[in-house]
C-alpha cells in the first residue's frame, strides 16, 4: 500500500485527543480500507467535538508499507486558504506519475477532459499555477463546471482500476467548496475501488456558500447509516484562528487563489478575495500594490462570471487607482470596464471602453491585447452572446478577425462568432429542411463545437435556427431541429430538456396539431416543475396561452396569461424571454375583449400603450448598434394592440372606427412574419364579420377568399409535415396531465421567497459596506456624493440618478447624471411632487399608480422612465433633500443580468441607506466647521502673523515632516538651507519707524517666497533672520536662487516708491542705507536625522556670519 501524507498542518493545537476518540478513528479507517473491493459506496462521516488531529492515529502508519492500495491521508489546515478540490488534484498528478505509461495529454482524452479545460490540468500538474487558453464565458459557467466535476471523478476511477485508493480527509469542514462538491459526486459513485473517510470538528460552522453541498453529503452519508460520533476531543479552538489566513500576503496565497478561479470554484475564491478587500478597506491591512493589483484582476474575473456586475464594477475602480503598477494594467481597466457594462446590457458603454481598451494595446504594441479588444468589440455587437434571441441579423466580421481567432487557438470564441454572427436570415435557416450543408458558417461553428467537445454550444446551435425559423412561420424546419436537438441531449430531463419539449409543443401548436401539443407542454411543465424552475414554466404558459387562443379557450389563455404575470410580479422580472410585457398586456387585452370584457380589455391595452410608447422611439434610433434588437419587434406587438382596439370598436358598434384599426392591424400582420399563427384565421373571421355588420359585401368576399387560401395552403401544408414528422418526434405519455395552479403557484412563492432572502441578505452586507462608504472626512459633499453615487449604481438595478440637497432653502445639486438639466422650475416641480408625496414614492410601467407621478416622470421622459423611486427628506417641515433614482426603458431587454421593476422594497430600502447618507453630509459639514476653525488655530500657532511664513515652531515641524518622508523613502535625503539676515533693517526701523520696519519686511519675506516657488519653504527664523529649505544639494540652484534675490532687491531700490506711497510723501534712501541681505548656504545628499538637520543649519550660519563680518550683502557657499 502506497501512501501520501500532508502534515503541512500537523499538529496545531498542542496534546493529542483522547484514547477512545483515536480507537473510534482508527476502527473507521480499517473498516473502510477492509471494505474495498468489496463494498460499493464505501464511505464514513466520522463526528466528533473540538479539535483533533489524525498524524498519530495508528491506522496511518499501519498501512504504510502495504502496495495492494493506494491510501491518502490529509488534513485541511486552520490557517492556510484550502485549494481547489483539494487534495483530489494532488492524488491524481501522483498516482498518474506512478502508475501511469502514455502521456498527460493520452490520460485526459482517455477521461473526456473538456478541451478548453485541458490547458488548465497541464499547466497546474505541470508548475502549480494554472493557466488557460480561451477565457470563460459567462452563459457557460455552469456547464464548465459540471464537466470539470466530471473530468476529475472520471480520472479518479480510471486510476482506481489500476489501484484501489483509500481517502483520509479530516477537518473535512475546512475544505473548499468544490472539494466538496466532487466528494459528494464520489459518494454517489458505485465504485468499490474508492474508500472514503471524512472527518468533521461539529463546532465548527460551514460556510454559507457551501451548505447545499454540505447538507447533501449528510444527507447520503444518513441514508445509508454511515454517520458516526465519536466523542468530545476536548481540544478547544483558538476565538480568532478561523478569521486568520496566514497565506494572504504571500504568493503561494496568490497561487492557490489564481488556482481556485481557473478551477472554477468561484464561490470560494470569491470568500477569500472579498474578505482581503474588506481588510485592506477597512482594517489597514496592508498588502504590495503590486500584489493588491493581481488580486483585483481576480476578483474583477470572478464578480464577471458570477454575474456580480455591481462587484465587479466596483473593483474596476479600485483597479483604475492601481493601473500604474503593470504596463497592461490601464488596458485590463478598460477592458474588464467593457466587459462588465455589456453584461448589463449598457452596450454603447461597453463600446467606449472597447475602443480604449483597443488604444492601450496598440500603446504597448501588444498584438494579442489588440487582438482581445478586437474579439470583444464583436461579442459585444452581438451582446455578449447571452440570448439567442438577439440574432435578428447578419454581423459583418472581418477576415483579419477570424485569421487572428484561428492563430491564437481561440476555437470556442470563433465556433461562437460563427453560429451568432452569420445565417441569421430566414430564407437561408428554410433551406436547412433540406440540407444543413446551406447553413456554410452554421455548419463550421457546429463542427468547431463538435471537436472542442462543446455539447452546449452544439444545443445553443440549433436553437437559434429553432428560434429563427419559428418567428418566421416556417414552423416544419424549427420543429425538425427541436428534434435533432432533443436527438443529441444526453440528458432530456434537465431544463433544456423541458425547454425543448416546449418548442416542440409550440412549433405543433403552429402547425395546427393543438391537442398533442399539449401533452408535450405538460411534459416540459413536469421537468420544470421538478428542477424548480418558475421563470421557464411562466414562458411555457406564455406558449400554452396561444394554444389555448387557437382552441377557442380564452377562459383557460387567461388563466395562463395571468400565471405568467405572477412570475413577473413575484420574482421581479421586467420580461420572459419569449415575449415583452407590451406583448403580454397586449394578448392579455385579446382575450379579455373576446371574453366580452370591455373594462379589462381597456385596462390593458392602457398597459400595453405604457411601453408601446418607448418601442416608437426606439424604433427611430439608430446608432452603431442597430444590429442589436429585440427578439420581439414591435409589428408583434402593435399588431395585437391595434386588433384588441378593432374588436372593442367593433364590441361598440363602432363598424367605421373598427374598420380603419383592421386595416392598420392588417399592415402590422404582414410584416410580423410568422409570429401571430395563434390568432390569424380569428383575425380574419372577426374582419369579415366587421364587413358584413358595416355593408361591404365584396370587402367581406376579398377576405374570405384570402382565409380560405391560408387554410388550404398552410394548414395542409403543415399538417402533412407534422405526420411526417411524427415517428420522429421524441416520446411523450399522451395521458402526460397538467400540474394543478396550486402546485405551480406553491412553487412560485417557495422561490420567491428564496429571491427575497438572498436579496434581504444581500441588503444587509451592503450595508456595512455602505456605512463605511460614507464614513469619511476632508472631501466636499459632491466629492462624497460622486463616490456614493457611483456605488449606488453599480449595486442596484438602477441606470439613473439626481441627489439634491437644500441649505438656507437653496437648492443645490450634488449629483446628477440624468442628462436633463436641473432648471430652477423643475426644481420648483420636484419639490411640490415631493411636498405631496411625503413619504416618497416608487412606480413602474406595471404599476396602477404610474400616471399619478407624470409630473415627475415627464421630466426624464415618459417613454424613457421604465421605473423609479423619489425620495425627500424633511427638517421641521422644510425639505432638506430629494433622491429621484429609475431604470430606464432603454436596454431593459438586452441584459444578461436580471433587471426588474422597483418596488415598496427597494423605496424603503433606498430610504434607509440615503438617510444615512443624509446624516453623512451633516457630518461632513460639522467636520468642515471644525476643520477651519482648527486650520486657522493650527496656522496662527505655525505661522508667523506678519509675513505669513512659517515661524520657527512651524520651521521645526515642518522638519520634522521631511525626516519621516525621508524615511518612509518618500522623499530622497538631499536638502539644503539657505540662512538668510537682513543687512540695513535696523536703520530702517530707527529712522522711519515700526510701520516702515514691518513693510520691509513682508516685502523681503515675499521675494524670498517668489524665489523659493515650489522647491521648498521659507521660515522666519528670528527678527530679521530667515530659512530658505529647499529638497535639493544641486549647488548650481542655490546660486540661481542667491542671485535671483539680489536682482529682485536692486531692481526695488530699498523699496522707495511703495514706502513713499504709503508714508504719503517723497522718500528716498542713498545706496549706502538700502536693504539687502546677506547669505550663508549649506546643502547635503544624505540628511536623515535630526542632528544632520542642526549639523547642516549650524554650517549655514557659520557662513553667514563670516560675511557679515567681512563683505556683508553677498552669499558664500
Amino acid at each position: 500500500m502506497d501512501i501520501e501524507c500532508d502534515k503541512t498542518a500537523s499538529v496545531f493545537f498542542g496534546a493529542k485527543g483522547d484514547r477512545m476518540i483515536e480507537k473510534y478513528y482508527n476502527g473507521v479507517i480499517e473498516q473502510v480500507a477492509g471494505g474495498i473491493g468489496n463494498v460499493e459506496h464505501n464511505s464514513i462521516l466520522v463526528r466528533y467535538s473540538n479539535d483533533f488531529s489524525i498524524w498519530d492515529l495508528e491506522s496511518v502508519n499501519h498501512y504504510k508499507d502495504q502496495t495492494d492500495i493506494f491510501f491518502t491521508c490529509h488534513e485541511f489546515s486552520y490557517n492556510k486558504i484550502a485549494e481547489a478540490y483539494e487534495p483530489y488534484l494532488g492524488l491524481i498528478r501522483q498516482m498518474f506519475h506512478k502508475y501511469c505509461s502514455g502521456t498527460l495529454e493520452e490520460f485526459m482524452e482517455e477521461c473526456d477532459v473538456y478541451k478548453l479545460q485541458r490547458p488548465v490540468f497541464e499547466s497546474y500538474f505541470e508548475k502549480g499555477f494554472c493557466e488557460r487558453t480561451e477565457q470563460i464565458l459567462i452563459d457557460e459557467v455552469e456547464y464548465e463546471q459540471e464537466r470539470m466535476h466530471s473530468s476529475i471523478v472520471t480520472m479518479l476511477q480510471k486510476l482506481s482500476e489500476i489501484c484501489p485508493i483509500v481517502i483520509v480527509l479530516n477537518r473535512f469542514q475546512l475544505a473548499s467548496k468544490s472539494t466538496m462538491q466532487l466528494t459528494n459526486r464520489l459518494l454517489q459513485t458505485k465504485n468499490k475501488n474508492i474508500g472514503i473517510v471524512l472527518g468533521v470538528n461539529d463546532v465548527q460552522s460551514i460556510p454559507e456558500f457551501a451548505h447545499e453541498e454540505w447538507d447533501a453529503i449528510c444527507e447520503s452519508m444518513d441514508d445509508r447509516n454511515m454517520v458516526y460520533h465519536i466523542g468530545n476531543a476536548g481540544r478547544n479552538m483558538e476565538p480568532d484562528v478561523m478569521d486568520y489566513y496566514s497565506d494572504y500576503e504571500s504568493d503561494d496565497g496568490y497561487r492557490k487563489l489564481n488556482n481556485l478561479v481557473y478551477f472554477l470554484d468561484f464561490d470560494q475564491a470569491d470568500h477569500h478575495l472579498s474578505k482581503i478587500e474588506r481588510r485592506i478597506k477597512f482594517d489597514n491591512f496592508t498588502i504590495s500594490e503590486k500584489k493588491h493589483y493581481q488580486l483585483l484582476l481576480l476578483q474583477i474575473m470572478v464578480s464577471v462570471l458570477q454575474r456580480d456586475i455591481a462587484k465587479a464594477l466596483e473593483s474596476c475602480e479600485d483597479l483604475e487607482k492601481l493601473q500604474d503598477q503593470e504596463k497592461e494594467g490601464a488596458f485590463y481597466y478598460n477592458f474588464w470596464m467593457a466587459t462588465s457594462y455589456m453584461y448589463l446590457g449598457k452596450l454603447e458603454e461597453a463600446m467606449i471602453y472597447v475602443q480604449k481598451a483597443k488604444e492601450c494595446g496598440e500603446a504597448l504594441g501588444d498584438d494579442f491585447l489588440v487582438f482581445r479588444a478586437e474579439l470583444l468589440k464583436a461579442q459585444n455587437q452581438m451582446s455578449g452572446w447571452c440570448n439567442i434571441f438577439f440574432c435578428a441579423q447578419d454581423i459583418e466580421i472581418s477576415d483579419k478577425l477570424i485569421e487572428k481567432l484561428n492563430a491564437y487557438h481561440y476555437k470556442n470564441h470563433l465556433a461562437h462568432i460563427y453560429i451568432y454572427a452569420y445565417d441569421n436570415k430566414p430564407e437561408i435557416v428554410a433551406k436547412a429542411y433540406r440540407s444543413e450543408a446551406f447553413l456554410i458558417y452554421f455548419s463550421k461553428g457546429v463542427a468547431l463545437a463538435k471537436e472542442i467537445g462543446n455539447e452546449q454550444l452544439i444545443s445553443i446551435a440549433y436553437r437559434k435556427n429553432i428560434m429563427i425559423a419559428s418567428t418566421n412561420g416556417e414552423y416544419e424546419v424549427s420543429l425538425l431541429y427541436s428534434i435533432r436537438t432533443y436527438e443529441a441531449m444526453k440528458d432530456v430531463d434537465s431544463v433544456e430538456g423541458g425547454r425543448i419539449y416546449s418548442g416542440i409543443a409550440y412549433n405543433l401548436c403552429a402547425m395546427g396539431e393543438n391537442e398533442r401539443a399539449q401533452s408535450y407542454y405538460n411534459k416540459a411543465i413536469k421537468i420544470l416543475c421538478k428542477l424548480r424552475k418558475p421563470e421557464d414554466i411562466a414562458e411555457v404558459h406564455y406558449n400554452m396561452s396561444l394554444n389555448c387562443v387557437m382552441l377557442g379557450q380564452y377562459d383557460k389563455a387567461q388563466e395562463y396569461l395571468t400565471q405568467c404575470m405572477k412570475a413577473i410580479e413575484k420574482l421581479h422580472l421586467n420580461s420572459l424571454r419569449v415575449c415583452n410585457l407590451s406583448k403580454l398586456y397586449g394578448l392579455f387585452a385579446l382575450v379579455s375583449i373576446l371574453q366580452g370584457n370591455r373594462f379589462n380589455c381597456e385596462r390593458y391595452l392602457y398597459s400595453c400603450r405604457q411601453f408601446l410608447n418607448y418601442i416608437f422611439e426606439k424604433e427611430k434610433t439608430e446608432n452603431n448598434l442597430a444590429t442589436v434588437h429585440d427578439y420581439a419587434k414591435a409589428d408583434d406587438d402593435m399588431f395585437l394592440y391595434t386588433f384588441s382596439k378593432a374588436l372593442l370598436a367593433q364590441h361598440d358598434g363602432d363598424n367605421e372606427e373598427a374598420l380603419k384599426l383592421y386595416e392598420q392591424a392588417d399592415i402590422y400582420l404582414k410584416r410580423a412574419e410568422g409570429n401571430q399563427f395563434f390568432c390569424y384565421v380569428l383575425f380574419r373571421r372577426n374582419r369579415m364579420e366587421c364587413f358584413r355588420n358595416a355593408g361591404k359585401e365584396i370587402l367581406y368576399e376579398q377576405e374570405e377568399f384570402i382565409l380560405k387560401q391560408y387554410e388550404e395552403t398552410h394548414r395542409i401544408m403543415f399538417h402533412e409535415y407534422a405526420e411526417d414528422m411524427k415517428d420522429l418526434l421524441p416520446p411523450v405519455d399522451d395521458d402526460c396531465e397538467e400540474l394543478s395552479t396550486r402546485e405551480i403557484e406553491d412553487l412560485l412563492k417557495q422561490e420567491s421567497v428564496e429571491r427575497a432572502y438572498k436579496s434581504k441578505k444581500e441588503q444587509l452586507d451592503f450595508i456595512s459596506i455602505w456605512q463605511k462608504l460614507i464614513d469619511v472626512n476632508g472631501i466636499t459633499a459632491k466629492e462624497m456624493l460622486n463616490m456614493v453615487m457611483k456605488t449606488f449604481l453599480n449595486h442596484f438595478d438602477v441606470d439613473r440618478a439626481v441627489y439634491i440637497r437644500y441649505s438656507e432653502r437653496v437648492p443645490q445639486v450634488l449629483y446628477n447624471d440624468t442628462e436633463k438639466e436641473m432648471t430652477p422650475e423643475i426644481m420648483k416641480i420636484m419639490e411640490k411632487s415631493m411636498r405631496k408625496n411625503a413619504g416618497g414614492f416608487v412606480i413602474s410601467k406595471i404599476s396602477s399608480n404610474y400616471s399619478e407621478h407624470q409630473d415627475i416622470t415627464s421630466i426624464f421622459g415618459d417613454e424613457d422612465v421604465c421605473s423609479m423611486v423619489a425620495i425627500p427628506f424633511f427638517n421641521n417641515a422644510k425639505i432638506e433633500n430629494i433622491v429621484i433614482t429609475y431604470v430606464l426603458m432603454k436596454d431593459n431587454w438586452h441584459s444578461s443580468v436580471n433587471r426588474y421593476m422597483l418596488d415598496e422594497d427597494d423605496l424603503n430600502f433606498y430610504q434607509l441607506l440615503f438617510r444615512e447618507v443624509r446624516y453623512a453630509l451633516n457630518r461632513l459639514d460639522a467636520y468642515d466647521k471644525i476643520y477651519e476653525m482648527n486650520t486657522k488655530l493650527y496656522m496662527s500657532a505655525v505661522t508667523d502673523q506678519l509675513t505669513g511664513c512659517y515661524n520657527r515652531e512651524g520651521f521645526y515641524r515642518k522638519l520634522d515632516t521631511l525626516l519621516k518622508e525621508i524615511a518612509g523613502e518618500k522623499r530622497k535625503p538631499k536638502l539644503g538651507v539657505m540662512f538668510i539676515d537682513l543687512d540695513n533693517f535696523k536703520h530702517y526701523n530707527d529712522t522711519y519707524g515700526h510701520d516702515v520696519g514691518d513693510f520691509v519686511l513682508i516685502k523681503m519675506a515675499d521675494i524670498f517666497t517668489e524665489v523659493c516657488g515650489k522647491d521648498g519653504f521659507v521660515c522666519r527664523y528670528g527678527g530679521d533672520e530667515f530659512l530658505i529649505f529647499l529638497y535639493t544639494d544641486d549647488r548650481d540652484i542655490f546660486k540661481e536662487k542667491a542671485e535671483r534675490i539680489y536682482q529682485i532687491i536692486d531692481e526695488a531700490d530699498g523699496f522707495s516708491a511703495e514706502i513713499s506711497e504709503k508714508l504719503g510723501q517723497s522718500f528716498s534712501i542713498d545706496k549706502q542705507h538700502q536693504i539687502s541681505c546677506s547669505i550663508g548656504i549649506a546643502a547635503g545628499d544624505h540628511i536623515c536625522t535630526e542632528n544632520d538637520m542642526t549639523e547642516m543649519i549650524k554650517r549655514a550660519d557659520d557662513l553667514l556670519y563670516s560675511i557679515k563680518t567681512t563683505t556683508k550683502g553677498t552669499y558664500r557657499i
